[in-house]
């Protein structure tokens, strides 16, 4: 297992966090139907990592079921050039990515204002420089920033809002654009988990419907529709992991700033390596 690699289990909703500074990828253990599935393999180096988590929970890591992507910037979806040949796990992406790659919808991503807004964010999770290296090479070859997409990955299948997951009938798909067209949440309502991709972060222990976003008006429109689910565990895109009796309630607006969030002091803090310890 990779030493850079942060796993947390969270026996009680049945899912394990396996994080690289804040590339955060969730293994669920069981989709529904006995099978695994992953969430966001952003990494190539996480895939080994997951595999790891599944013979240590006495799963078969070759019995993985589906992996799914919230949307398809690269640090949500690079872990998919690992991924294949891989018999019988299939990839399933937004309904609007294929939109994005036919032509019919056009490409947006947050520029660097928007994308600063969530320095507090990077600067609280361990630093991992590597992580980062590890991404440099497959921008532009997998995923999409604001000019260019590429998915040498297939689709097996595409998320469409309101649908149960294939294979996994008790986790709701949520169109939740905002952040980019394409965002998409997971909702799980017997245990009240939201797997929030970015269109909602954390910080400071709390929710924060993400500020770094291409469209105002349809982020707020998100933050209204996700504020009626009731959430006990916030599983975010980037940040720790959240837990309370009225998560999403208590979350901050896409357009709140956070007291003493200041970005130039994050970047210091980023710089220096001094990251707040992940929680264990």
């Amino acid at each position: 297992m990779s030493p850079a690699a942060v796993v947390r289990h969270l026996p009680g909703i049945g899912v394990t966090v396996v994080s690289r500074w804040v590339f955060n990828c969730y293994v669920v253990h069981d989709r529904g139907d006995g099978r695994p599935m992953v969430v966001d393999l952003g990494l190539p180096s996480q895939l080994p990592v997951v595999r790891t988590v599944l013979r240590d929970l006495g799963r078969d890591p070759d019995d993985l079921g589906a992996v799914v992507a919230t949307h398809g910037h690269v640090d949500h979806v690079a872990g998919l050039t690992a991924l294949r040949p891989t018999p019988g796990t299939d990839v399933l992406l937004p309904r609007t990515v294929e939109e994005l790659l036919d032509g019919s919808r056009a490409l947006r991503s947050p520029g660097p204002v928007a994308m600063s807004w969530i320095l507090p964010v990077v600067a609280e999770q361990p630093r991992d420089w590597a992580a980062v290296r590890e991404l440099q090479p497959l921008m532009g070859t997998v995923g999409y920033d604001g000019r260019r997409i590429a998915f040498p990955v297939a689709a097996d299948g595409w998320l469409d809002d309101g649908a149960a997951l294939p294979g996994a009938p008790d986790w709701r798909v949520v169109h939740a654009p905002g952040h980019t067209d394409d965002s998409t949440c997971l909702y799980h309502r017997p245990t009240r988990t939201l797997i929030s991709g970015d269109s909602v972060v954390s910080f400071a222990g709390r929710a924060w419907c993400n500020p770094e976003y291409v469209d105002a008006e349809r982020s707020a429109g998100t933050a209204e529709r996700l504020r009626s689910l009731p959430v006990e565990h916030l599983l975010p895109g980037h940040g720790q992991v959240v837990t309370g009796a009225d998560v999403m309630g208590a979350a901050w607006g896409c357009d709140d700033r956070p007291p003493r969030s200041g970005r130039l002091r994050a970047l210091w803090r980023i710089a220096m390596g001094r990251s707040a310890p992940h929680p264990r």
